[in-house]
């Protein structure tokens, strides 16, 4: 019997709980966030300021206000990593256990992990970003500061954005698919000894 469900099992439980462990962080500190934002804001305040350059505690300020008008998203996104984390780990322990529901299910969530991956972008790039760059383009108007560059500076990070969350999260899943989905990974399953 090929050891890829136990092997498997092991890589879905540590990534689980990792992915897991940080999605729960970020759930937790999301309220402090604008806090945080504005404290930052406040320190900065209380630096000299230049003329003609940016007001690090007006851009702070105009920060906590987006960051909270961004929680709804922010809160799905982390909260829907959460939720598939913690069921691959389920699903981890039971291929490690060869159990036949494993296989199915390890289906099932590689394909809706695929199919939440697009969302994540999209609220990345197309929401969380795009407000980021217009606080950020506020602050800046009165300090002469070169918006072209800002703008080659956005699509850079959007660009950073997309390919690092397909590299970091399609993976896994699309290994799952690959492996799970042979009909000779059902043999792998029929035995309850590890």
């Amino acid at each position: 019997m090929r050891k890829t469900p136990v092997i498997l099992g092991v890589l879905s439980m540590v990534f689980g709980g990792l992915v897991g462990m940080w999605s729960a962080f970020g759930l937790l500190t999301q309220s402090f966030v604008k806090d945080w934002t504005k404290t930052m804001g406040s320190m900065m305040a209380l630096q000299p300021h230049k003329e003609g350059a940016p007001d690090p505690a007006a851009m702070f300020a105009s920060m906590a206000t987006v960051v909270e008008r961004l929680k709804p998203y922010t809160y799905a996104v982390s909260g829907g990593m959460f939720v598939f984390s913690m069921a691959l780990a389920a699903i981890g322990f039971g291929l490690y256990r060869r159990q036949a529901w494993a296989r199915p299910a390890s289906l099932l969530w590689a394909a809706a992990a695929l199919l939440f991956l697009p969302f994540q972008i999209y609220v990345q790039v197309g929401i969380v970003q795009p407000a980021m760059h217009e606080a950020m383009m506020a602050s800046l108007a009165n300090a002469k500061f070169p918006t072209g560059l800002m703008d080659t500076m956005v699509g850079a990070q959007r660009m950073v954005a997309i390919i690092g969350q397909v590299v970091f999260y399609a993976p896994f899943p699309v290994i799952l698919l690959a492996l799970m989905g042979r009909s000779s990974a059902r043999n792998d399953l029929l035995s309850t000894s590890a």
